[in-house]
C-alpha cells in the first residue's frame, strides 16, 4: 500500500498509511556525492576525519513513474541525480538507489520521517546508549576502547596508550533501526555508515558507498520489528542442549591447574557444563598480564595431551572451549607458513605482511580475501581444534582490517573493514560444516556486521571492565544485549566478571558476584579470568564464592525448560530473546529488561547497592525469590547479594516452575 501525495513542491510517499518519505525543494530526502577521507586507527579504535567532498548534489526536480505499480513497483527520478525504485515486499518497502550520474559517487544520504520523541533501538551492538534518539552512530567495526564515556578511566587509557575510546564506539555496528512502535529500518551497505537522529521527525542515513538497498517498514511492536530484521538477514540457529546444561568455566594454566579448578567445582556443586581454556595453544607475559600466544596449535608444555584430556573430560559429560582469532604472532611457527605463502594483509605496494599490535606483541592479520589463505586457515581450525575433539571456541577479533593495507585482487581495504568480520565469521562455520559437525560446536565471535548473524552461533559482548562503570563496566552490558537482539540476534552472553583490569582497578569479589546474577538470568553463563588473573577476585576465591556460583548456575540450569521455550520463539517466530522496558510515556527504561516474555529481569548495577528502583509494567509480577506480586509502577526492591531483582509474569505458565526451583534452593 504505496501512497503519494503532491505537497508545495515535492510530496510525501506513505506506507500502510504511515508517512515514510518526504521531499520538497527546500528539505531535500536524498542526495549523491564524491568524497574522501582521513582515518586514524589507535589500536583497533577508527576514526573518520577530514571528510571532504569533490562534489555534492542535493534532490530537487523529479517525476514519477507509476507504470509498474500493479507489479508493487515504483521509480521516483530525480532528474540527472538517482532514480530511486521502490519496490512493495512481503516485509515492507524495499528502495534500491541507482545514479544516474556519470561522475561515479561514493557518498550517499536519506531522510526518513519518523514520529518525533519515540524511543529508537539497535544500530547494532550499543554499550552506552539505549534510546538512540538525539545521538549520532558512526557505523564502523571498531575495538570500543577501555572507559569510553567521560570518566578518569578513560583518561588514563588515553594517557597509557590511547585507547580510550568513545560511547560510540563498539565490535558490532549495524545499519539497522527499530523504533517503540515497531518501525525499522535496514541498511544494505558495508563501508561506513552513519545514522543521525538528532531530529525531532526524521534520521538522516549516509553512508561511504552507494547501498545495494534500503529495506523500511512497519511492523506492530518493537518485538516484531526485531523479528522482521532477524528475517532479512538471516537468524542464527538454535544452540545444542548441552549449552544449558551448566556454567562454562573459563580457567587457564595448564593441565594440572585446570583439573584442580574444575575439581573445586564439582566439589561445590557448581553443574560445568564446559571448560573453556583459551590458553590452550600458550602463553605469554606481557605489560597488561598474561596474554596468549596467538599460533594455533596446542602448546605441548601447558596441555601434554590435551586430545586425551579432552576425551577424559567428554567422559565426564564435559566440553571443551578454546580460543583463535585472525592474527598470528610474528614469533609463531604458523606465521612462518603463512609468510611463506604471502597469505597476510600487505604493506601498500609490497609483498611484506602489515605488522600491527593489537596489544604489547607484533601480529599479522590472515587476508580473507585471498582464496589460498582462506582455505588454509580453515584447514587450521580443521586439522588443530576441531580435529584434537575440541567442541567449540571463542572466535576473537574482526575488527582490525587496516584501510590503509592492501588485499589479495586489489580489493579495497576501506570497502572491505566492515565485511571482513562477516568473512571470519563464515571461515568458522564452514570449517565447522566442512568438518562434518553441525550446531553441537559452538563458537562465539565479538565482532559483527550485517548479515553476520546466521553464520555465528553465539555472540558475546567483548571486554567489559572489571568495575560498575556505566559505559564500560558491568552496567554496558544490559544496553548491549537489547540492542544486539533488536539488530536481530538471537543467541548473546558476557563475560562473567567482565575482562578489563589496570593499574589500581581490580575486580572485586561484589562485581564478580553481581555479574554471575545478572548471567544467571540469560542464555549462557560463561567465566573469564580476566586479562590478570592474579588480582581479581575469581569464582573459587573462597568458599562463599563457590556456593555463590554453585546456586546461581543451578537456577540457570533449572530454567532449562525456560531457555528452550525462548529460544524457539526467536527460530519460529523472530521475536528477541532480549527486550527494553517500555513505560507509559514511551520511555525506555534503563537497567532493566524482559528475558522472553515471561521474565522481568532488574539487576544490581551499582556498587554496594542493597536496593533499586524497578519499573513493573502493566498486569501483575511476582518476585522469583520472595513470591511477592508486584503491581505496575515504580517500586523500591531490596536485592541482598544473591537475590537480584527478577520478576515471573504472574499469569506465566512458567510461575510454578520458577517457585519450584528456588523452593528447592532454599
Amino acid at each position: 500500500m504505496i501512497d503519494i501525495r503532491t505537497i508545495t513542491g515535492g510530496f510525501t510517499l506513505s506506507y500502510q498509511g504511515i508517512p515514510v518519505l518526504q521531499h520538497s525543494v527546500i528539505v531535500p530526502c536524498i542526495g549523491l556525492g564524491k568524497g574522501s577521507c582521513t582515518i586514524t586507527m589507535p589500536h583497533g579504535m577508527y576514526h573518520i576525519k577530514q571528510e571532504k567532498l569533490s562534489w555534492w548534489k542535493e534532490a530537487s526536480r523529479y517525476r514519477i513513474d507509476e507504470s509498474l505499480s500493479e507489479q508493487g513497483i515504483i521509480h521516483i527520478i530525480f532528474e540527472g541525480l538517482v532514480r530511486l525504485e521502490i519496490h512493495e515486499t512481503a516485509f515492507g518497502l524495499r528502495l534500491i538507489p541507482v545514479p544516474l550520474t556519470t561522475e561515479k559517487p561514493n557518498r550517499f544520504r536519506i531522510r526518513l520521517l519518523l514520529a518525533p520523541d519515540e524511543p529508537i533501538f539497535g544500530c547494532g551492538e550499543q554499550f552506552s546508549h539505549l534510546d538512540l534518539r538525539g545521538k549520532v552512530l558512526p557505523l564502523w567495526v571498531s575495538e570500543p576502547g577501555i572507559g569510553r564515556g567521560p570518566t578518569y578511566v578513560k583518561v588514563l587509557a588515553n594517557l597509557h596508550s590511547g585507547r580510550g575510546g568513545s560511547q560510540e564506539h563498539t565490535y558490532f555496528p549495524q545499519p539497522s533501526f527499530v523504533t517503540s512502535s515497531g518501525r525499522w529500518a535496514v541498511l544494505d551497505c558495508f563501508s561506513f555508515c552513519r545514522f543521525d537522529f538528532t531530529h525531532k521527525h526524521s534520521c538522516v542515513l549516509s553512508s561511504h558507498a552507494i547501498p545495494a538497498s534500503l529495506c523500511i517498514g512497519q511492523a506492530s511492536s518493537v518485538g516484531e520489528a526485531g523479528a522482521t530484521i532477524s528475517s532479512i538477514l538471516g537468524r542464527q540457529k538454535p544452540l545444542p542442549s548441552w549449552m544449558y546444561q551448566g556454567i562454562i568455566l573459563g580457567v587457564q594454566g595448564g593441565q594440572t591447574i585446570v583439573r584442580q579448578k574444575l575439581k573445586r567445582a564439582i566439589e561445590a556443586g557448581i553443574p560445568v557444563a564446559a571448560l573453556w581454556c583459551q590458553d590452550w595453544q600458550g602463553t605469554r607475559m606481557t605489560e597488561y598480564g598474561k596474554q596468549l600466544f596467538w599460533n594455533w596449535q596446542y602448546d605441548q608444555t601447558l596441555y601434554p595431551d590435551l586430545p586425551l584430556f579432552i576425551k577424559e573430560l567428554h567422559g565426564q559429560g564435559i566440553k571443551f572451549l578454546g580460543y583463535n582469532n585472525p592474527f598470528l604472532a610474528t614469533d609463531a611457527p604458523l606465521y612462518a607458513e603463512g609468510e611463506r605463502k604471502g597469505y597476510f594483509v600487505r604493506k601498500k605496494q609490497t609483498t611484506s605482511p602489515y605488522i600491527t599490535s593489537t596489544t604489547t606483541f607484533p601480529v599479522a592479520l590472515v587476508d580473507l580475501c585471498n582464496p589460498e589463505a582462506y582455505t588454509w586457515y580453515k584447514g587450521i581450525i580443521k586439522e588443530h581444534m576441531l580435529g584434537i575433539g575440541m567442541d567449540g571456541w571463542m572466535a576473537d577479533f574482526g575488527e582490525y582490517l587496516p584501510p590503509d593495507g592492501a588485499l589479495f585482487g586489489d580489493s579495497d581495504p576501506y570497502l572491505e573493514h566492515n565485511r571482513y568480520p562477516l568473512r571470519w565469521a563464515q571461515l568458522n562455520a564452514q570449517a565447522v560444516q566442512e568438518a562434518g559437525f553441525g550446531n553441537e560446536i559452538v563458537y562465539f565471535c565479538r565482532s559483527g556486521f550485517i548479515g553476520s548473524s546466521p553464520h555465528v552461533p553465539l555472540f558475546w559482548a567483548g571486554d567489559q571492565s572489571v568495575n560498575f562503570l556505566k559505559d564500560s563496566g558491568l552496567p554496558s552490558v544490559v544496553p548491549a544485549a537489547i540492542s544486539s537482539a533488536l539488530s536481530g540476534i538471537g543467541y548473546w552472553h558476557f563475560d562473567i566478571g567482565g575482562f578489563f583490569s589496570f593499574a589500581w582497578i581490580k575486580r572485586s569479589r561484589e562485581l564478580l558476584m553481581r555479574s554471575c546474577e545478572l548471567a544467571a538470568f540469560t542464555q549462557v553463563m560463561r567465566t573469564h579470568e580476566g586479562i590478570n588473573p592474579k588480582v581479581n577476585a575469581q569464582f573459587d576465591s573462597d568458599q562463599e564464592m563457590l556456593a555463590h556460583f554453585a546456586r546461581m548456575a543451578r537456577i540457570h540450569q533449572a530454567l532449562l525448560s525456560y531457555h528452550l521455550h525462548v529460544s524457539e520463539q526467536y527460530q519460529v517466530t523472530g521475536e528477541p530473546p532480549i527486550m527494553p522496558v517500555l513505560r507509559k510515556g514511551n520511555h525506555a527504561v534503563r537497567g532493566q529488561y524482559f528475558y522472553g516474555e515471561d521474565l522481568l529481569v532488574a539487576p544490581i548495577l551499582r556498587k554496594r547497592a542493597r536496593k533499586r528502583k524497578v519499573w513493573i509494567p502493566e498486569g501483575n509480577w511476582v518476585h522469583f525469590f520472595t513470591g511477592k506480586v508486584h503491581s505496575e509502577g515504580w517500586h523500591s526492591i531490596a536485592s541482598e547479594i544473591g537475590y537480584p531483582p527478577v520478576f515471573i509474569r504472574a499469569t506465566s505458565k512458567f510461575r510454578q516452575q520458577c517457585r519450584d526451583i528456588v523452593e528447592k534452593e532454599q
